[in-house]
């Protein structure tokens, strides 16, 4: 049933992005300068997961390329690589085709941009928050004519981490927030999929707008329920999708989607998931106590606190309650069994 089964993956940037065409024109008018070979504006997405900031963020520079063919670009996934250096490998490779040694230090790594880039030209950021050493953000600004779009879940969240200098150069720039998807849109967004990826009529308009109203706006989760979906119908023979598979594919879209993002979770962030998954309930001084017995390098509290605490939160892998002015975190219940 599955005839091209990239257009399921992550990365995957649809010909058409649905609903957000406001968010498109407010991060092109961000870049327009770049036209006229200016600078453009810094530009930050916030908005929960599975909202389509990155997939905008991907057309609005493919829509920028249109204009400017041979415009420098680079696209950094800050969870993957979350170091200074990591990130200035990454822009001396992607940005300005200069390759160095993975040993090179990072005194190497800015001269070597900043000698070869010709500007302007724009970066994304995505998961910006997940950045160890937020510092490279001062780098970037210092880079004439680099601007850069900025993905993170929350902005509280991400100034919260940042020391003063750095702070005075991201807090200006465009701000676009994204809400979650109504389920009109996310049944739209499966329908297309469905079109690029299934064979013909494999999926009915009621199967659609099941998925739609089952997975709560997030369109990662609706592309992979379809996916699971279709893995599960070819499976039994079927050349379409009957709607009651839509129930085990939704669960089996919620197992996939967590797997993933736990295999993405740097070592401190899996240190905390760990523990808590060994010991249950802990609150936020017991946690961080047996976060620093079992991480070799731990962070202060206050960092924890402010970076990987939350990062938890926003994926969904743990719940925080309130307990006599404490917070008390635990693994996040799964959902509870899916109704059709």
């Amino acid at each position: 049933m599955i005839r091209n089964g990239s257009v399921f993956e992550d990365d995957h940037l649809p010909a058409t992005i649905v609903g957000r065409n406001r968010h498109m024109n407010e991060v092109t008018d961000a870049l327009s300068p770049i036209e006229d070979g200016q600078r453009a504006e810094n530009c930050f997405l916030f908005g929960p997961s599975g909202a389509g900031k990155t997939t905008v963020a991907k057309a609005a520079v493919r829509e920028l390329r249109k204009e400017v063919l041979d415009v420098p670009h680079a696209y950094v996934n800050c969870w993957r690589d979350y170091t200074r250096n990591a990130v200035l490998d990454r822009l001396s490779r992607d940005l300005v085709g200069a390759a160095v040694p993975r040993s090179a230090s990072t005194s190497t790594l800015l001269e070597r941009v900043h000698r070869n880039f010709n500007g302007p030209g724009v970066v994304i950021l995505d998961e910006v928050d997940q950045l160890r050493e937020t510092e490279l953000l001062y780098d970037l600004h210092e880079f004439r004519g680099l601007s850069w779009i900025g993905i993170a879940n929350d902005e509280v969240d991400l100034l919260a981490g940042l020391d003063e200098r750095v702070r005075s150069r991201v807090s200006v720039g465009y701000r676009v927030t994204f809400d979650r998807y109504g389920e009109d849109t996310i049944a739209e967004i499966v329908r297309l999929r469905a079109r690029s990826g299934l064979g013909p009529n494999a999926v009915s308009e009621e199967v659609c707008e099941t998925i739609a109203r089952l997975v709560d706006g997030d369109a990662r989760m609706g592309i992979t329920t379809l996916r699971a979906a279709a893995r599960k119908a070819s499976s039994k023979g079927l050349s379409n999708i009957p709607k009651r598979l839509v129930k085990d594919a939704v669960e089996d879209a919620q197992i996939e989607v967590r797997q993933k993002t736990i295999s993405k979770l740097n070592t401190h962030q899996r240190a905390l998931y760990e523990v808590l998954q060994k010991e249950g309930r802990l609150i936020q001084k017991e946690l961080y106590a047996r976060y620093q017995e079992t991480h070799s390098d731990p962070v202060t509290l206050r960092y924890l606190r402010e970076n990987h605490l939350p990062k938890l939160e926003h994926y969904n892998l743990v719940d925080v309650e309130q307990h006599g002015g404490k917070k008390e975190y635990r693994l996040a219940i799964q959902s509870d069994p899916v109704v059709v």
